[in-house]
């Protein structure tokens, strides 16, 4: 009871965020069913849906490059980044808006698999971090784009502090898709941008959410071409 009631309390402060936390729990209980208990097996992993270059390369699975968002490798990857969705998304949510959150949350996720995918191409990937790295850029835009607020200001801060703690331990770390997170942050950079939060005001000029798009446009071209050129 305590729990479900937890999860109406978050419901009503931020659906999105709370849909997309439950999602990605039943599917990682889904994980645990059918690896009978070893949901870091790289085998496994690539076989419901991790980010596997080869395969994307060779048989134009792109749909791998969504499905990982949603997988997790062990107890530790799902409650290090799970508690990092509860605490953090409602804070992007509040920012930009459910509809423009959820379309943050998935251009983020995207983005950094295409950078995985295109920079560490032979990597298994999983895990939602990518899509977490890009809550981060896009609150850091957002943190930027109304500065003189002092509250936003320190939201700012704390990103910033929470980020390069991140960073830091993820460069201590093995076994970390250091090419996912770099490419969720800009990818949540380049969405805030483009699409902006969730009043009206803040948003960039017409040329620089031209630009953006450009970009956007640009990887997804490069990825078809690297498939395509096999």
């Amino acid at each position: 009871m305590g729990t479900m009631k937890t999860l109406k309390t978050h419901y009503l402060i931020a659906p999105v965020t709370t849909i997309l936390w439950t999602v990605t729990i039943v599917v990682f209980v889904i994980e645990l069913v059918v690896s009978g208990g070893t949901t870091d097996n790289s085998y496994f992993l690539v076989q419901v849906g991790a980010k596997w270059g080869p395969y994307i390369k060779d048989d134009s699975q792109y749909w791998r490059l969504i499905t990982p968002i949603f997988l997790h490798a062990g107890f530790m990857h799902i409650v290090t980044n799970m508690l990092t969705l509860w605490f953090i998304g409602p804070i992007a949510e509040d920012a930009f808006g459910s509809r423009k959150f959820l379309g943050l949350y998935f251009f983020s996720g995207i983005s950094g698999n295409i950078f995985s995918y295109l920079f560490s191409p032979n990597t298994i990937s999983v895990g939602a971090s990518t899509a977490l790295f890009g809550l981060f850029g896009g609150l850091m835009i957002f943190a930027y784009q109304f500065r003189h607020d002092p509250n936003v200001r320190a939201l700012g801060s704390m990103m910033g502090l929470f980020i390069l703690l991140t960073l830091l331990s993820s460069f201590s770390a093995t076994n970390i898709d250091l090419w996912g997170h770099f490419g969720g942050f800009i990818g949540g950079v380049m969405f805030a941008m483009i699409f902006g939060f969730y009043s009206r005001n803040g948003k960039f000029s017409w040329h620089v959410r031209l630009v953006m798009v450009l970009l956007t446009v640009l990887l997804i071209g490069l990825t078809v071409f690297m498939g395509v050129r096999s």
